[in-house]
């Protein structure tokens, strides 16, 4: 099972382990190069000494070194070397080669003015670097100027000399190796300590997830909270809480419905049940009346279809709820009216018909906009007075939205409160349920169509006069 807080936990882990292993990596690189570029710069250095020590004049070379000034160069502890060739001879080496059976540097073929690294076993024993180069010594100006000449002039009789300079890398691989140690040390300390951070940071991140999994766990469509606390939540859980209890209050909504609807079918069906029930006791107990028995076929008949009724009706409302997707056709809503109101037979009842648009054609499923305009026609005829008319008014909106409305004298004393109920399944202005025909279904069976079909239908009261507005 995938988690959040194992993949945020290892991913940021290993994210910034790999940056901070880098940074540290490239400092440890830029270190060691630093800390070796030093040493080759002391080297250079002490060999740009050593060579200003050598001068030549008329006489000859002259190696003007002290060793008291230097004695890494006589003494034994960390000793260091040089040594001078002149014309293909050794010129001068340093006291700490007089020491060792070894008394020689390694000699270099070098072009004159370049110089040479190389990493060699010092004559101790311990492992160093020589440097290794060839160059003119130098010649006092005065000299020179005494003699008239120039310095080019003056080194075309030079011969130039060859200098080793050697010390050992002991140290310096000490130090490279410390900040190695330091590097890797550093780098598994701050990998542990990033997941341990981060491990922290993202538990205490989704603390308020676990918090408000809590809430929701204690929510039930039974309890009187609906509703998950957003006072401490962060900002990114407020949208989502918002939409949870959203949901809840809607699901809480269908399941306060359903339970309404469970019982108002129980009731509706308890009834004709009862009736047959009593029907059939009363036959058994006077077997013999014949006026009991002469009746018994019709009443069975009529509870019967009364039952049979409200099972259509309920499934017509499950049907038009299903998922199922409805086949379109062309439907010419006037010609369509026209045929339920034939078909329908409204006796005593004047049904006046307006289109403002002739014809008026929509794409649509026939069969649910039939039972539509069926259930909002028969339910304005049965709740209207005799005495009074049926207005049905057609036309087409701005956008070619076709629009249907009818409109009827009410019966019954309707306020604004009522209209949020009308849609309601088995719900009845009736409260007693007298009545034997209506249920309270055909129009939850409208509204469901019309959610079917992307139509909408609304209903509006003014004074007696109750219009159904449907636009698709």
């Amino acid at each position: 099972m995938n988690s959040i807080h194992n993949k945020l936990s290892r991913y940021l882990s290993i994210s910034i382990s790999i940056l901070l292993v880098s940074i540290l990596l490239a400092t440890d690189i830029s270190v060691d190069t630093w800390i070796s570029e030093q040493f080759t710069r002391a080297m250079v250095s002490k060999v740009g000494l050593l060579e200003t020590l050598v001068e030549e004049d008329e006489e000859g070379l002259e190696f003007d070194f002290a060793g008291e000034f230097m004695p890494e160069f006589e003494g034994k502890e960390n000793p260091e070397y040089f040594q001078l060739w002149y014309k293909e001879n050794v010129f001068e080496r340093s006291d700490t080669l007089e020491f060792f059976e070894i008394r020689d540097l390694p000699r270099l073929n070098v072009k004159l003015g370049e110089s040479i690294f190389l990493d060699i076993t010092l004559p101790d024993g311990r492992a160093g670097k020589m440097l290794f180069t060839k160059f003119l010594p130098q010649i006092d100006s005065e000299l020179r100027e005494n003699l008239g000449l120039t310095r080019e002039e003056f080194a075309k009789n030079q011969k130039p000399m060859e200098f080793a300079y050697a010390l050992s890398t002991e140290e310096l691989d000490y130090v490279l190796w410390f900040v190695d140690v330091i590097f890797i040390i550093t780098s598994i300390f701050a990998v542990f300590t990033v997941r341990k951070i981060v491990t922290i940071v993202v538990s205490s991140s989704l603390k308020p997830i676990n918090e408000f999994n809590n809430q929701l766990s204690k929510i039930s469509l039974n309890s009187d909270n609906l509703e998950v606390s957003v006072e401490n939540l962060p900002q990114e859980l407020i949208p989502i809480a918002k939409g949870v209890n959203q949901f809840i209050k809607e699901n809480h909504s269908l399941y306060m419905r359903e339970q309404r609807i469970t019982s108002d079918i129980a009731h509706e069906l308890k009834t004709p049940i009862a009736e047959l029930l009593s029907l059939s006791e009363v036959a058994m107990k006077f077997p013999h009346e014949k006026q009991i028995t002469d009746n018994l076929s019709n009443d069975v008949y009529e509870i019967s279809s009364r039952l049979k009724h409200i099972v259509n009706s309920i499934m017509l409302l499950q049907k038009s709820s299903s998922t199922h997707e409805l086949d379109k056709s062309k439907v010419d809503i006037i010609e369509l009216s026209s045929k339920i109101i034939n078909r329908e037979n409204f006796d005593n009842k004047e049904v006046k018909l307006l289109h403002k648009t002739t014809p008026l054609i929509v794409v649509t499923n026939r069969f649910a906009l039939d039972t539509i305009l069926s259930n909002l026609i028969n339910n304005a005829f049965y709740y209207s007075p005799n005495d009074t008319a049926i207005d049905i008014l057609t036309s087409k909106a701005s956008d070619d939205k076709a629009i249907i409305k009818i409109s009827n004298i009410s019966n019954q004393e309707c306020q604004e409160t009522d209209l949020q109920l009308f849609f309601d399944p088995l719900w009845q202005k009736d409260q007693s349920r007298t009545s034997r025909d209506r249920f309270g279904l055909g129009l939850a069976i409208v509204k469901s169509y019309c959610e079917k079909l992307g139509a909408t239908v609304s209903v509006s009261l003014d004074g007696k006069t109750i219009t159904f507005t449907v636009i698709l």
